[in-house]
């Protein structure tokens, strides 16, 4: 089975609880990939302000080419994938399972959105994550290609209404798990491990795979 994860907006591969899961998932014999996708400088968006800064880097055009030439053609034309992402890397698998036409054995959303309303306090996320919005999707077509797929989330958090997750779930027909206390699962939160996900994936496994 491969495993890609896909981290969120001025996100890392190196950051939250993507290596821990990528590190469990290697020591059960999987293939795990988790690439740094283009994405601004957080501290020199802010020094620019919200009237000069541009989303040069972390843009749906330049994320769609960067996995197109990275991740993609490890994957192309095989079976038994797993796609996890987090927030924002939740929308960006939509749209590239839609790009592509790939076919998932199944995904895991964690802390997904499709589209969440303008917030002047975090106008640097608005900012990076506009071009990625979408709520017309091809639902249908899309869970042909993901026939299983989960969405965890936190029941308090600060940045995603509930609201948005279900409406991301219910969508994709999704199985949703809610964490008591969870907040946005990363590591603002304290989340640099993540058992439950690792749990999940292992799921998708027959048992002989990592035995």
């Amino acid at each position: 089975m491969k495993f890609i994860i896909f981290h969120g907006s001025f996100g890392s591969p190196e950051g939250d609880w993507f290596p821990y899961l990528k590190n469990q998932l290697e020591l059960i014999n999987q293939v795990a990939i988790a690439s740094q996708m283009p994405v601004e400088n957080l501290s020199e968006i802010t020094k620019l302000g919200e009237k000069i800064a541009k989303a040069k880097n972390q843009n749906l055009n330049n994320w769609l080419e960067y996995f197109k030439k990275n991740s993609y053609k490890l994957i192309k034309n095989k079976k038994d994938i797993v796609f996890i992402g987090h927030s924002l890397g939740s929308i960006f698998i939509l749209q590239a399972v839609e790009k592509f036409n790939i076919q998932l054995d199944s995904a895991i959303f964690v802390s997904p959105f499709l589209e969440v309303p303008t917030d002047k306090s975090h106008w640097q996320y608005d900012l990076v994550n506009e071009s990625f919005y979408k709520t017309d999707f091809d639902f249908v077509k899309l869970k042909k290609f993901i026939p299983v797929s989960y969405v965890v989330y936190g029941n308090d958090d600060p940045y995603i209404k509930k609201e948005y997750v279900v409406e991301f779930g219910s969508k994709m027909n999704s199985s949703f798990i809610e964490v008591k206390r969870g907040k946005h699962l990363d590591a603002e939160f304290k989340f640099f491990s993540f058992p439950l996900i690792f749990e999940l994936c292992k799921t998708r496994l027959d048992a002989v795979d990592y035995l």
